[in-house]
């Protein structure tokens, strides 16, 4: 009697971690120039993958570009720290995550623009965090992009119109006061 299945053994590789990276779909040229850093530490900033990414580019010494959300000198500044003070995996990843937030923004529209990249059918994506920080006080991103978009506060719940809920295109933004004008008006009579 024959021990054979007729089954195949599974031989495919494990699945790199870059192929889930946030980065795959953009121009690796922005990873490169100091003009675009910010837009790429953006990228880095919503990629699901970017502790690994750091940890490949600490492990392989790499001088050159952003990688894990960090440029060289960050990463350079982080394996010296890492050194000597014996930081644990846990400890360094914290570091990086600081580290890898954005500096101060310089404007509103500057911080909108560093953390939006363009999406399927005209659409914005929003890749910083929850909270964007600016002068002391705290945004979400629906309202630094209506800021941006209308130069005023929001009245209300800010809600997309284009029927996307996660775009941040300032024009496919309302708020309450500018959905109730939208709203056609039902004759009494």
């Amino acid at each position: 009697m024959s021990n054979y299945t007729g089954s195949v053994p599974d031989t495919a590789r494990k699945t790199d971690w870059r192929t889930r990276a946030a980065c795959q779909d953009v121009d690796p040229e922005i990873f490169f120039s100091a003009l675009s850093e910010e837009t790429a530490k953006a990228v880095c900033r919503s990629c699901p993958v970017v502790e690994q990414c750091l940890q490949f580019a600490l492990d392989e010494d790499i001088q050159f570009g952003v990688y894990g959300g960090l440029n060289e000198d960050e990463r350079r500044s982080l394996r010296r720290q890492a050194v000597r003070r014996q930081l644990t995996t846990e400890e360094l990843t914290e570091r990086s995550r600081y580290a890898r937030q954005p500096k101060e923004p310089r404007t509103l529209a500057w911080l909108f623009e560093i953390n939006t990249i363009a999406a399927f059918g005209d659409h914005l994506t929003w890749t910083g965090p929850n909270k964007a920080k600016f002068q002391g006080r705290t945004y979400t991103p629906k309202q630094v992009a209506f800021l941006v978009g209308r130069g005023r506060p929001a009245t209300g719940i800010l809600r997309s119109t284009c029927g996307t809920p996660e775009c941040v295109r300032p024009e496919h933004i309302a708020d309450t006061a500018e959905r109730h004008s939208m709203t056609p008006e039902v004759d009494a009579a």
